[in-house]
């Protein structure tokens, strides 16, 4: 179990290591040996990747292998044990820093075929039926840690949506039966349920019936009052949890479809003390058809080849007195299955996907010219969005290269540790595929990290602290002359940003947040460059930036530390301890030059703090944020 630090707000005086890259560039580093349809940061410098069951060719317990933790630092990887079909499964972090993947399949063989008889376990895959299936992962620093099965949900469900609760547990919702392109009345699951499990049966949700077809992987996020936000199709709602019914229809969209087939790309906009930490989402991109042209589980209804994908982007308040849909810039060219990644300065990194079609496969005469995908004309040019900057100049491809490696369908990116994202997969085929007509429709195993535009700059020096509590006291952080790049100016330039990464699946990174500290500054006062930035823990609700793993990053104008690892919250399920937030002391700038004068000894050094009084509320042990949670977790299904 990887232990927590003993200071918990300490500040580390060797600035991060960075390897070299060409920035706004790319670089392929390695192979993963499954494919990447899943994929989430688990721990420092180790990425977790699942695939769904399929002829890979590394074997694991006498079968293709469909799971695997890739080390980012070394590019080496260790197989993982998972027993279930994981296709099209979804998953987050719980508030102890375990991991789970809900749904999937059932036991396959080749090329996708039900097993003989069905839902048994048999060769050449020997996969069991991941339907129902819930699996977790807890890391570790040891390499022994692996995927625990064996439970189940109340009901199936492929392409449900994983979000976790302001007392670490998870809401599960949405998907169907056995899959398929679209929904239907047949195999829809227009409920949801909880995990740890709250009774035995799925909650109903009439939203989830009158979205068909149209709700698959329905887009949902918990909002600062507890309400669940939900768009599928064209319309959303904000769900009240406690009464389990609506509690407000929002306006309908007349933009385009936005989650799966049409996957949008989607992102809850930046949390800042500047904005107050309104929440706000972006939808960019997606398919723009009929609803009666969406066709059923075989397949779309119209050639979705020959239609583009959608440059729209549109932004909501869902809290708002009076939600409003507000077109935002267009992406600078058309994509379905795009995806952002925040970055540590507060930008988001928008890439993949294509111009052409929808995600998902189908056998079709349209299509046999590339293979079985229904999507085409993959874009390799990334987009950086600035969120904050004015309207008509938000999406910028300026110093970036295209990517090397196209993403279609299945494809999957995220934040590594170093500011840098890290994209894999890429697979619209019901099998591992190298002989397609159009070679970029083949099964991809290819990783790229991506480098910002800063990637290669100094960096300031890397967050010790290890765990956020949700109010309470604050703490200080000691910023150096290097810290500031020799320029006191800076001081004023810099914020401790927590990054959720989430979970990386079908263009979506489910349970992705990005929060901004408040904080104040005081600048040295005998006129070297340095100073205390003070910084608040959480804001005092747990439904802003839900309990569980993060990362912390120093920025200091734009350009970020490395990445810490840390928990938020208490590191275990339920009550997060709530406090009131306490007041931060004013920022106070350096004083204004004076005349020469002799000089005397002193210390020309910022002065120092080990406060660690706010980062964990009063009676709060530290938290490992791995491994712990793991035993207190399993001890309760």
């Amino acid at each position: 179990m990887i232990k927590a630090a003993a200071a918990l707000a300490a500040l580390a005086y060797t600035a991060s290591a960075v390897s070299a890259a060409t920035p706004g560039g790319s670089t392929v580093i390695g192979s993963s040996k499954v494919s990447g349809m899943m994929l989430f940061n688990g721990a420092p410098g180790k990425v977790v990747i699942l695939d769904k069951t399929e002829g890979n060719e590394a074997q694991i317990d006498g079968h293709p292998a469909w799971g695997e933790e890739y080390d980012t630092e070394s590019n080496t990887s260790r197989l993982m044990r998972v027993t279930t079909n994981t296709f099209c499964a979804g998953g987050m972090s719980l508030g102890n820093g375990t991991w789970a993947a809900f749904g999937g399949n059932e036991p396959v063989g080749k090329d996708g075929n039900q097993t003989q008889p069905r839902f048994s376990i048999s060769a050449p895959y020997f996969d069991g039926d991941g339907g129902a299936g819930a699996r977790f992962y807890t890391p570790c620093d040891d390499g022994n840690c692996d995927w625990v099965e064996g439970f189940k949900m109340a009901v199936r469900r492929w392409y449900p949506t994983v979000e976790t609760l302001a007392d670490g547990t998870l809401w599960i919702g949405g998907g169907e039966d056995y899959g398929g392109y679209v929904t239907d009345e047949g195999q829809n699951q227009p409920n949801y349920e909880f995990w740890p499990p709250r009774g035995n049966q799925a909650v109903d949700m009439p939203f989830l019936r009158s979205t068909v077809p149209v709700n698959l992987y329905p887009l949902a996020w918990l909002m600062a009052s507890g309400k669940l936000f939900v768009q599928a199709g064209q319309d959303a709602i904000l769900w009240d949890l406690d009464s389990a019914s609506t509690y407000k229809e929002l306006p309908s969209t007349t933009g385009p479809m936005k989650c799966y087939p049409a996957s949008a790309g989607v992102a809850m906009l930046p949390m800042t003390p500047a904005n107050n930490y309104e929440q706000e989402i972006l939808f960019c991109g997606g398919v723009q058809r009929p609803l009666n042209e969406w066709g059923n589980g075989g397949g779309p209804a119209y050639n979705p080849l020959n239609t583009p994908a959608s440059k729209v982007c549109e932004r909501l308040k869902p809290e708002d007195d009076n939600p409003t849909w507000t077109q935002d810039d267009d992406l600078i060219t058309g994509r379905s299955m795009g995806t952002f990644v925040y970055l540590p300065d507060g930008k988001l990194w928008f890439g993949q996907g294509v111009h052409m079609g929808t995600a998902g496969y189908s056998t079709q005469d349209y299509n046999k010219a590339i293979g079985i995908s229904l999507g085409d004309d993959p874009d390799y040019q990334p987009m950086v969005y600035d969120p904050t900057a004015p309207k008509g100049s938000r999406f910028s491809t300026e110093g970036l290269q295209p990517m090397k490696v196209q993403r279609m369908y299945h494809s999957t990116a995220i934040l590594l540790e170093d500011g840098s994202v890290l994209t894999s997969g890429s697979n619209p085929n019901a099998d591992v595929t190298f002989d397609n007509a159009a070679p970029y429709t083949n099964t991809e195993y290819r990783l790229e990290q991506w480098y910002p535009t800063w990637y290669n700059e100094a960096r300031p020096s890397q967050l010790n602290i290890t765990q956020l509590a949700y109010g309470g006291g604050n703490f200080d952080i000691t910023l150096t002359a290097k810290d500031l790049s020799d320029d006191i100016g800076n001081i004023k330039k810099t914020k401790v940003a927590i990054i959720r990464s989430g979970f990386a699946t079908h263009g979506v990174n489910f349970g992705q947040r990005y929060l901004e500290l408040n904080s104040t500054y005081t600048a040295n006062q005998d006129g070297t460059v340095g100073g205390t930035l003070h910084v608040a823990n959480m804001p005092p609700n747990a439904n802003i930036f839900q309990p569980g793993p993060a990362m912390a990053f120093l920025v200091v104008n734009g350009i970020p530390s490395k990445g810490q690892h840390i928990m938020v919250g208490t590191g275990q399920l339920g009550d997060q301890r709530v406090s009131a937030a306490t007041p931060l002391p004013a920022s106070q700038d350096a004083p204004p030059p004076q005349p020469k004068q002799s000089s005397k000894n002193g210390s020309a050094s910022g002065k120092s703090s080990d406060s660690a009084a706010g980062i964990v509320a009063p009676g709060l042990k530290a938290a490992a944020f791995v491994g712990a949670g793991a035993l207190a977790l399993l001890s309760i299904l």
